[in-house]
């Protein structure tokens, strides 16, 4: 999605698991360990959504929500807590009595998160429409799951999209075949010749970008930029 997001959380490995997981739904991300950070975010940078974790140090999440709530500038600013401790009812009444979009109970999945956050923002008529991955002439629509090669729509299989998906969203990166394996079949799925197969399947359907995906000896293959 097309959209802006600030994430807050002291926890540094979950910030930056969190961040990884939006930029790879095409997501701007801002992150921040605390309120004063993310208030400077806010300040100078256009925010369509805050995720924030409801205990960081100095101003909790729940005064953070509070002070965007009765602000005149930033109230409308959709909002999403996070806690990792054992809440109550009450602590969840007191984040909806805040002003809270939703609230997420730590370990959740990140695709469960994803699902409401999408809702929060379509109901909020937010960045609905999603930005095209782009290479050279082709580009590629997620949400139609269009495929566009010089301004030819190009039909592929379910396994030769996903491919190129994986090597688009990381354009320039090597991938060994174990790994494209891994990420676009079954992890127990052992035939190397797959990856190949569908290699060259997409150098044939794809002929705007078909010099650019490479095959790196030795290493496995990568998307050019």
């Amino acid at each position: 999605m097309n959209c802006n997001i600030l994430i807050v959380d002291d926890d540094k490995s979950f910030l930056e698991l969190l961040s990884r997981f939006f930029k790879n739904k095409n997501f701007i991300v801002y992150s921040a360990e605390n309120v004063k950070e993310a208030l400077k975010i806010i300040s100078t940078k256009k925010v369509d959504i805050i995720l924030s974790d409801v205990e960081i140090p100095g101003i909790n999440g729940y005064e953070f929500l509070k002070e965007l709530k009765q602000s005149g500038k930033y109230h409308d600013i959709p909002f999403v807590l996070m806690s990792g401790k054992k809440i109550t009812e009450i602590d969840l009444l007191e984040g909806y009595e805040k002003g809270t979009d939703d609230y997420l109970i730590k370990p959740f999945s990140f695709h469960v998160m994803f699902a409401k956050i999408k809702t929060i923002l379509k109901n909020k008529k937010l960045c609905a429409e999603t930005r095209p991955i782009k290479i050279s002439n082709l580009e590629i629509h997620e949400e139609s799951k269009k495929v566009i090669c010089s301004k030819k729509e190009v039909k592929l299989t379910k396994k030769e999209y996903e491919l190129l998906l994986v090597l688009s969203k990381n354009k320039n990166k090597v991938f060994s075949q174990e790994q494209l394996l891994n990420l676009v079949w079954d992890k127990n799925y052992s035939d190397p010749h797959t990856v190949e197969t569908h290699i060259s399947s997409l150098r044939k359907k794809l002929k705007c970008i078909s010099k650019k995906i490479k095959n790196v000896s030795g290493y496995g293959y990568k998307l050019e930029d």
